[in-house]
């Protein structure tokens, strides 16, 4: 059976740096991508992917088979509650855990509302020998995975508030990649929009900037986005995060 080798790799990985900054004036165009429910899609918690499925119904930790189980009680693996842990991975070499903060931690702006466990059967742990090792341990802000897009906080724009009558909304976007302190002008994509009765569904990403950038603090980018007709009393949600959130001004 294959084994990892080595010891743990140190800390949690970074989602990112949150930037923020002040409006600037114009607007660049967006339509929609897609109808699909958001909720059949996965979510990334430090890198980890989180299926919507699990979220809801997924196994708990406390029904983990007895060689995952083991994994609980590895090097430096802190003491949970099994049964407040979804499972997200279980096999002989990893054991994957998420969970619900019981409550959300605001981090740069951000609220960050899961924590994901990640443990690992490895040559040699911290305390010697061979055997279950914490791999990967932090919280986050559980986010739809966009693939090749980068991350970003939506909110409407103060000085477009949402209007009944019209169809466009207009949005204020900042990326959490480093971007030399520049505009995302171009780079921001639509890449769902669901309009229900009730609720209108945004997930927004950004298009990587090209080349090497410094990381100082950046303004957000007016993005606007096209409705298939006038938003009327509709609540406007960013469903690029889980559980989702009803937008509003910064």
């Amino acid at each position: 059976m294959m084994r990892r080798s080595g010891l743990i790799q140190g800390g949690a990985v970074a989602l990112g740096m949150l930037v923020s900054g002040c409006a600037q004036a114009g607007a660049a165009g967006g339509s929609p991508v897609g109808d699909a429910s958001v909720e059949e899609s996965a979510y990334l918690c430090q890198g980890t992917p989180v299926p919507a499925s699990v979220l809801t119904d997924g196994a708990t930790a406390d029904q983990l088979g007895e060689e995952a189980a083991a994994a609980l009680d590895g090097a430096s693996v802190p003491d949970i509650d099994p049964e407040q842990w979804r499972v997200l991975t279980e096999t002989d070499t990893k054991v994957y855990l998420v969970r619900e903060l019981p409550e959300p931690r605001d981090s740069d702006g951000e609220q960050r509302t899961h924590e994901v466990m990640g443990i690992e059967w490895v040559d040699e742990t911290e305390e010697g020998g061979e055997g279950w090792q914490l791999w990967r341990h932090g919280d986050c802000a559980l986010r739809y995975d966009l693939g090749d897009l980068g991350d970003a906080m939506v909110a409407l724009d103060p000085d477009n508030p949402p209007d009944p009558d019209s169809s466009q909304v207009h949005l204020l976007v900042t990326e959490f990649a480093c971007a030399s302190g520049e505009l995302a002008d171009g780079r921001v994509t639509l890449e769902r929009l669901v309009e229900h009765e009730d609720r209108v569904e945004l997930v927004v990403g950004v298009e990587p900037p090209p080349g090497i950038q410094t990381c100082q603090s950046h303004p957000p980018t007016p993005f606007i986005v096209e409705l298939d007709e006038p938003l009327g009393s509709r609540t406007l949600v960013d469903a690029a995060v889980y559980p989702e959130r009803e937008l509003a001004a910064p």
